[in-house]
């Protein structure tokens, strides 16, 4: 009786474990994985200002309901410190349904995207202490896990009117 008692208590021990392992070892590398490029592209289309910000999907699956969020701050101040007042930028498009992975068979790099804005950020950008902050939340197809991720642009430096360049390289020429 004590050995049925022994085995039953280290069969749900052991279960406990191995799902917990299935948990943190597997699932853990099952969310988004998104890098941002460093900077904004200015370029001239259909007669007007375009501000570019480019990611890419790195995860090794698709990613699905992709909501992209640039928000212009600016700090200030009252009595207990600083706090931030935050604008929208508006965006063409801030969601995308379906992405995919970065495969051979991906001659048009659609796991690059390229999302555009036509609000004048130098404009409202009149002082050293405001940033753009881009937020980007994805979820995973195969687990249905979400991540954010940000991307902070701490000054003008990063506006540029060079043209980002195609598939994984996240710079401008």
């Amino acid at each position: 009786m004590e050995t049925l008692i022994i085995s039953l208590v280290l069969g749900i021990i052991s279960g406990l474990i191995a799902s917990y392992m299935f948990l943190m070892l597997y699932l853990k590398k099952k969310r988004p994985v998104i890098e941002i490029s460093n900077y904004i592209s200015k370029i001239e289309y259909g007669g007007e200002t375009n501000y570019l910000f480019k990611f890419i999907n790195k995860t090794d699956s698709e990613i699905f309901d992709v909501r992209m969020e640039p928000t212009f701050y600016k700090p200030v101040g009252d009595f207990n410190g600083r706090n931030l007042i935050g604008k929208d930028i508006t965006l063409k498009d801030n969601f995308s349904a379906y992405i995919p992975c970065d495969t051979e068979k991906d001659t048009h790099n659609l796991h690059a995207m390229r999302i555009r804005t036509t609000d004048d950020l130098e404009k409202d950008w009149t002082d050293e202490s405001s940033f753009i902050r881009l937020t980007i939340i994805a979820k995973h197809s195969l687990s249905g896990l979400n991540k954010v991720f940000v991307k902070d642009f701490l000054s003008k430096d990063c506006i540029t009117t060079k043209k980002f360049l195609s598939g994984n390289d996240l710079n401008v020429n």
